[in-house]
């Protein structure tokens, strides 16, 4: 199936593994020049030569942490104007709210919420320009059926899903789309 995306780029945070990855190979396999981002050089390393080999599109990857300024500065210099951003991240631990303190809370605020809307952020106004843009943020089931034991990942995803909302009622008429899957 042809999308219409050949010659587009895209900036994948999570892209090294898992739906990320899924995806890359998709985007890949559609002509689209992909970069993967994410913490871990090895596991990046193998998935660029891996989907680079599958379908025969060079993958780059840069190391980078969205959670951080320096991680998203890192992606953007490597993928400066994309047309397609991946906002993806591992959600923490199942546990007891009682257990948690504020740290845990931020952690998970900017891995989920702040890190996606700063990308989005950093990103929108270029696709708007251009006139093309596609933002996935990969989130989870759980902002449609919380539980307690998800709380953190509920609570910081929920954010973002509520702010994407109306971001993309602004974008949408200047062909960029915004979209959440709930896995």
């Amino acid at each position: 199936m042809d999308l219409g995306i050949s010659g587009r780029t895209a900036l994948e945070f999570g892209g090294s593994r898992g739906m990320g990855r899924a995806i890359a190979e998709r985007l890949s396999s559609e002509g689209v020049h992909v970069v993967i981002a994410a913490r871990t050089e090895a596991t990046l390393s193998a998935a660029a030569a891996e989907i680079g080999a599958q379908t025969g599109n060079t993958v780059r990857y840069v190391i980078s942490d969205i959670t951080t300024e320096a991680g998203r500065d890192a992606a953007l210099a490597a993928c400066p104007s994309p047309d397609i951003l991946l906002n993806n991240a591992d959600g923490p631990e199942p546990g007891d709210f009682r257990n948690w303190r504020p740290e845990d809370w931020h952690s998970a605020i900017d891995a989920m919420m702040v890190g996606p809307i700063e990308m989005m952020r950093r990103t929108v106004d270029g696709m708007v320009e251009r006139r093309f843009g596609r933002i996935v943020n990969i989130v989870s089931r759980s902002v449609k059926t919380p539980q307690l034991e998800l709380g953190l990942s509920n609570g910081a995803r929920s954010g973002l899903v509520g702010f994407v909302a109306g971001l993309a009622r602004q974008t949408v008429r200047h062909n960029v789309t915004v979209n959440n899957l709930l896995p």
